[in-house]
């Protein structure tokens, strides 16, 4: 196997559409991340069956939730016990709710106009593929492209690489190709990441910088990173080196 980078940073994100944490290791599974996107919010008025969420795309501030799990999810274990998926969330107005709470489920209805459910899935409830990488080369060469010095965050990656090859979006060089993430995980890069206005949003703030989106879409095919689709399953960590597989 040819080393062609490395992971310098892992992200989860344990409620769709809402901030992500940092992780110094994280179990991968045939579906995701363990604990990645396993709740959401259906807007029950969507006009799209196959996307009921409620996301940033609707409702920006959404991003300024900061959830926060009441105990840690094991690496070790790839079946948690159910008390172990609870999380606890923080508004943007500093108020906090446990995920699963009527009260939490009504006060998003309030802010946001819309009738909602929860839903818990242990399968990661992402948009295309289990998993995602980015280079950081793309996004440099995208900060420099807009003229905006871009948080990796507003990407919402599961995998942030540094490839040795350092042309912007080699990743997409990966498409149809197999990967091994350190001494176990293995993945097939499936497709190129198709972007949306989640992009456009600050991270810390959910201001819009439309030109980002437009520069994407004018310039690389409206794409951004890569999805990837898990062959084998294991812990991925901090700095591991990213193999191709021969």
């Amino acid at each position: 196997m040819e080393r062609i980078g490395t992971v310098k940073s892992i992200r989860r994100y344990p409620i769709k559409s809402m901030a992500g944490e940092d992780l110094q290791e994280a179990r991968v599974t045939f579906a995701g991340l363990l604990g990645d996107r396993i709740y959401a919010f259906v807007d029950e008025n969507s006009i799209r069956p196959d996307f009921p969420w409620l996301t940033g795309r609707q409702a920006h501030e959404l991003i300024l939730f900061h959830p926060r799990w009441s105990g840690a999810l094991p690496t070790d274990d790839s079946i948690p016990r159910m008390d172990q998926y609870a999380i606890d969330v923080r508004t943007p107005d500093g108020k906090e709710f446990r995920v699963g709470d009527e009260n939490f489920t009504r006060y998003l209805e309030q802010r946001f106009g819309r009738s909602l459910h929860l839903r818990f899935s242990e399968r990661s409830m992402t948009d295309a593929r289990p998993v995602s990488i980015l280079g950081l080369s793309a996004l440099h060469a995208l900060s420099q492209e807009t003229g905006i010095e871009l948080d990796p965050r507003r990407f919402r990656e599961n995998f942030y690489a540094e490839w040795q090859d350092r042309r912007p979006f080699f990743e997409d060089e990966l498409v149809g190709r197999e990967l091994q993430i350190g001494d176990a995980v293995a993945l097939r890069v499936v497709k190129r990441n198709g972007r949306c206005v989640m992009t456009t949003l600050d991270p810390d703030t959910a201001q819009a910088s439309p030109q980002i989106f437009e520069r994407i879409a004018r310039a690389h095919d409206g794409c951004a990173g890569v999805y990837g689709a898990v062959l084998r399953e294991g812990v991925v960590r901090m700095n591991d080196p990213i193999y191709l597989s021969s």
